[in-house]
């Protein structure tokens, strides 16, 4: 079995416990990666609330309760993550891209920015929309709308006239980038930005 196999088991494994105890809090975990600061590795947990923001409670909770349990899983199972990691449990940030279909299903309801590589009808390659769903590789939004730059006249900022909203389908392959519609969550969610939280887990390097 190669490392890169292993090392996803275990991310898969971990990203089931977090799911296990993020559910009853109210929070979904977005995605759970290792990363390495200096010398020393981390285990990224990333969470989202749908109703309102992330709070630093919520980091905090979550944080204790996952480091909890894998403590426990290694005294009776042996280390699920070999070697010393710091644990960090973190809001998405107002202008996460979303690339995998566990995150396009997490963000169902959000106001997404679309880059299209190509004009989708009036709404050219740059706009925005609440995503209503993702799959067979499509992306569905509602009452999207073209982002239009203001365009100069005579040294004044001139806006230009907006399009009614519109549902579009769009096709994956077709958009250079999709993330969250930073306007749209910096209005309702302020308080998203939040610290990363550190904590010690144990275990060696993954194999």
């Amino acid at each position: 079995m190669s490392d890169k196999k292993t090392l996803e088991q275990k991310l898969q494994t971990v990203t089931e416990i977090a799911d296990a105890i993020a559910e009853p809090l109210g929070l979904f975990v977005v995605e759970c990666k290792f990363g390495q600061q200096g010398r020393k590795r981390s285990l990224e947990v990333t969470i989202f609330r749908k109703e309102s923001w992330v709070s630093l409670s919520d980091c905090e909770q979550l944080s204790r309760l996952l480091e909890a349990e894998l403590d426990k899983r290694m005294a009776t199972e042996g280390p699920l993550i070999e070697g010393s990691f710091d644990l960090q449990v973190q809001s998405p940030g107002i202008d996460r891209q979303l690339k995998t279909e566990r995150e396009y299903k997490i963000f169902v309801g959000q106001v997404v920015q679309v880059q299209s590589k190509e004009k989708v009808g009036d709404l050219g390659i740059n706009f925005k929309g609440t995503l209503t769903g993702a799959a067979d590789g499509k992306l569905h939004l509602a009452k999207a709308s073209a982002i239009k730059q203001k365009q100069h006249t005579k040294g004044k900022q001139v806006a230009t006239k907006a399009d009614p909203p519109q549902d579009v389908t769009v096709d994956m392959k077709s958009c250079s980038t999709v993330k969250l519609f930073s306007d749209d969550l910096a209005t309702h969610r302020p308080g998203e930005k939040l610290p990363e939280l550190n904590g010690d887990g144990t275990g060696g390097d993954p194999a």
